[in-house]
């Protein structure tokens, strides 16, 4: 369900952290579109306070889901639980772990929040609570004054509705007389729900949620964190019951039906679960929802067809053209049904944007393997070790059978916002290796441009060797060996260059090299293909001009040859 929260703390900072914000004495204007992103609060208890010192870290969590929950109420927009523990999970922050402010503020950057709330809340001796909440608005970059108020322990709900009014207010926000939130649940069952929320392990949450369940046995919330408790156990028919078991009338019953789908799907009750879906897709669709109809084609055995596997996530690419498990499923599907050259295209993409993706390297070193491109699938393959893929590619050999079960389906409940979030918060170590290399290709342009080519070669290889996939670095090389009249090494370059990705720059780069070289049929193609791509393409016209002769038919550089020239490419840090 999730990959886990035991990370390093400061695995954010390599991203680099925003500056110090200071305090601002003016009060803030509401933003337009604006976002909230509620943290846990930092939660500390006196030792004689109900449960010690170590009983009330649940109540830092129900800080956040209270003053979230209350906000939204009031009429702003908030990222809910869902997405916040998402964004933690990709970023490989501890979600019970106490955050610099720093790396707050810098959270709340990576998903698009205008603002962050975070703050302190202390339980004293008998049950008296005291809450200090810290509003930071990002784009003025500013911290608002402090709000602190206090109640007992069981006034938490009325405390909280009172500090959402006065949060809202202080943001610049209208609160109408009236609008606070009624809470549903009691006292006891929001503690054991929170509780469960925040449990070390899963049997600890299945006990605690349980126990919330008893006291409140329709709170849609309750059941849905339930359901995904039993899911991450591999429990299906449980979480299956509690999911059906969300009121028709409650505003996650669209959640619920998600849930209901997704348990479906594991269940292998594969007509069930497209019909859920379907309903689904029609009542508002979303990219996630044709993704997860792909899943459950594929493992009907539905490859390809109007209404299969490869058209479900050739909608959901359309829909998100930059979220890599929905590449990676297209690809992996055309893998399936041997449709090489189209697989390898999608494939290809899926490392562009993800350039660790280990499973996409072990299928294309299977696809190439097959098709007799050994030193590629070899490379592949190697990469596919070095990263890590859903199954043990130390034991797999070269040209092994494409494994079954890599296809991706997000278990998140929340369909048409936390995918979004998946590709805005990359891991970030990729982040901080992409920046790296748009660095060097940067520096590699310029010196490009300045004709210090030596120079220009060492960003470009550096850039290469940090995004091996990316088609600018390969083809600015393949041109600067041009330059140097070593024609062998800059052919290679540029068909590699295209084999990252096809573009009619690209195509007129490696021309003009094969036209250098004496291969005018070659250069011919690869110029009427260019105007294939870009029918305008002055250069690409020009090109043909200086080959003259007549036309040859136009058509695409054979596999093998661009196979023969990646081979021969040798990449140099």
């Amino acid at each position: 369900m999730t990959r886990g929260f035991a990370r390093r703390l400061d695995a954010v900072l390599v991203i680099g952290l925003m500056g110090i914000v200071w305090p601002a004495a003016a009060s803030a204007q509401a933003v337009a579109g604006s976002r909230v992103l509620v943290l846990p609060f930092a939660a500390q208890a006196d030792q004689a306070a109900r449960g010690g010192a170590g009983g009330t870290l649940w109540l830092g969590e129900a800080a956040a889901l209270l003053l979230t929950d209350g906000l939204s109420h009031v009429g702003l927009s908030t990222l809910g639980r869902d997405e916040r523990v998402s964004a933690f999970d990709h970023l490989r922050l501890p979600m019970r772990a106490t955050l610099t402010r720093a790396t707050m503020v810098r959270v709340g950057e990576l998903v698009g929040a205008s603002e962050v709330v975070f703050g302190e809340i202390r339980l004293a001796e008998p049950e008296r609570l005291s809450v200090r909440v810290r509003i930071v608005q990002l784009r003025p970059g500013r911290q608002l004054p402090d709000i602190a108020d206090e109640a007992s322990l069981d006034g938490i709900f009325a405390l909280f509705d009172r500090l959402s009014g006065r949060v809202a207010t202080g943001m610049g926000h209208t609160v109408a007389p009236g609008t606070a939130a009624s809470p549903r649940l009691s006292l006891e069952a929001f503690e054991a729900y929170v509780k469960g929320l925040v449990a070390a392990t899963p049997a600890t949450a299945q006990r605690f949620l349980e126990s919330a369940m008893s006291l409140a046995p329709r709170d849609p919330q309750i059941l849905l964190a339930l359901w995904r408790t039993y899911a991450e156990q591999d429990d299906h028919e449980k979480a299956l019951a509690v999911a059906n078991a969300v009121p028709a009338d409650s505003a996650l019953a669209r959640k619920a039906r998600v849930a209901v789908a997704l348990s479906l799907v594991e269940l292998r009750r594969f007509d069930g679960a497209h019909k859920e879906l379907m309903a689904l897709a029609k009542q508002r669709p979303a990219a996630a929802l044709s993704n997860a109809l792909g899943v459950v084609q594929l493992r009907r055995g539905l490859l390809t067809g109007p209404e299969s596997a490869t058209a479900y996530f050739d909608r959901a690419v359309n829909a998100r053209p930059d979220e890599t498990s929905f590449l990676f499923n297209l690809g992996y599907a055309y893998s399936l049904a041997r449709e090489v050259p189209t697989a390898l295209q999608w494939l290809r993409e899926t490392v562009r944007f993800d350039a660790a993706n280990g499973d996409a390297h072990l299928v294309m070193s299977s696809l190439l393997a097959g098709s007799g491109r050994q030193i590629e699938a070899q490379r592949e393959l190697d990469l596919a070790r070095l990263l890590g893929a859903s199954v043990d590619a130390a034991t797999l050999a070269l040209g092994a059978p494409i494994p079954p079960g890599l296809e991706r389906l997000a278990t998140d409940l929340d369909v048409d916002s936390l995918v979004r979030l998946e590709s805005a918060v990359a891991n970030p170590a990729q982040r901080d290796q992409r920046q790296v290399a748009m660095y060097h290709l940067d520096r590699g342009r310029q010196l490009f441009e300045e004709r210090r080519d030596r120079d220009a070669v060492n960003e470009l290889r550096r850039a290469a060797y940090l995004a091996p996939y990316e088609e600018e670095p390969h083809r600015l090389l393949g041109q600067l060996y041009q330059r140097a009249g070593r024609l062998a090494e800059a052919i290679d370059e540029l068909t590699v260059a295209l084999w990252a990705r096809e573009t009619a720059a690209g195509r007129i780069a490696l021309g003009t090299a094969l036209l250098e070289n004496g291969d005018r049929d070659g250069a011919r193609r690869e110029a009427e293909r260019a105007l294939v791509l870009q029918p305008s393409s002055a250069d690409a016209k020009a090109l043909l001009k200086r080959i003259g002769g007549g036309p040859i038919a136009a058509a695409m550089v054979p596999s093998t040859w661009l196979a023969e020239a990646f081979a021969r490419r040798r990449l140099t840090t």
